[in-house]
């Protein structure tokens, strides 16, 4: 069986009293597109912090491949990789924000560009050529030289996918990555992860567009009081929910 490109197992954690997560277990494979949905504060934008390393788990373990980045030991505390391992699990992953998080004071080629000159220690000329490959593929042809402020909100996001993709990532994360546009510029940045899911790019995607996880998503998870309520195919999880909660959900939702 192909090894699962992320893994998450039995990760427990709190802020505070409040539990947030709460004995999750997801594993994702290569190639496979996974909508997390479900309710404000029901964990998912925590899931994809403790994935992304943002925050630290308190149980359980986290896995990139063959790299186990965090686990429980004996003791019942939670060690993490450090130094060249962490930097190389850290490697594995991009993570798209929902609010975009570029560098106000670099141009859209130079956000893109930075982190694998710098953090990955790449070729200049190897990454600058990457990186016109996918303003282009992005639809950014002639902002190269633009500042964040310069662009659309539709723009900023999609020079954020760049930059996710720059790095080359074994999987990419996206937190809710539509809420802060308008629909007309929400339907640009589906668009061009759409197209990514056709080029069979390993995704986990929080959304709330319902429309958009039942056609791209090959696995729909349902999370509400930071544990996984039900997960499956689009068309059971949101066509035929098995768990009440969803269907609660589901018939709440006006998207």
């Amino acid at each position: 069986m192909v090894e699962p490109v992320f893994a998450m197992e039995h990760v427990d954690k709190a802020f505070g009293d409040n539990a947030v997560l709460r004995d999750i277990s997801l594993e994702v494979r290569p190639g496979e597109v996974v909508a997390v949905i479900g309710p404000s504060g029901g964990g998912k934008s925590t899931l994809l912090r403790c994935a992304t390393m943002l925050e630290q788990i308190d149980a359980g373990e986290l896995r990139y491949g063959d790299l186990t980045v965090a686990s429980t030991g004996s003791d019942g505390r939670v060690t993490y990789l450090r130094g060249d391992e962490l930097r190389r699990a850290k490697s594995r992953f991009g993570l798209v924000f929902q609010s975009y998080n570029l560098f106000p004071h670099m141009s859209v080629m130079r956000n893109i560009t930075d982190a694998p000159i710098a953090v990955q220690r790449r070729d200049r000329a190897e990454v600058e050529a990457q990186a016109r490959a996918l303003i282009a593929k992005m639809g950014l042809s002639g902002c190269e030289d633009k500042v964040p402020c310069q662009l659309s909100g539709g723009q900023q996001q999609r020079a954020s996918i760049a930059r996710a993709l720059a790095l080359n990532p074994d999987i990419l994360f996206f937190d809710e990555p539509t809420s802060a546009l308008d629909p007309e510029l929400t339907g640009e940045v589906l668009k061009v992860i759409r197209q990514l899911a056709a080029e069979h790019i390993t995704m986990i995607i929080v959304t709330h567009e319902m429309g958009f996880a039942r056609d791209v998503a090959d696995r729909v998870v349902f999370m509400d009081g930071g544990a996984i309520v039900e997960q499956g195919a689009p068309e059971t999880v949101l066509g035929n929910p098995a768990h009440e909660r969803t269907r609660a959900f589901l018939a709440r939702y006006s998207g």
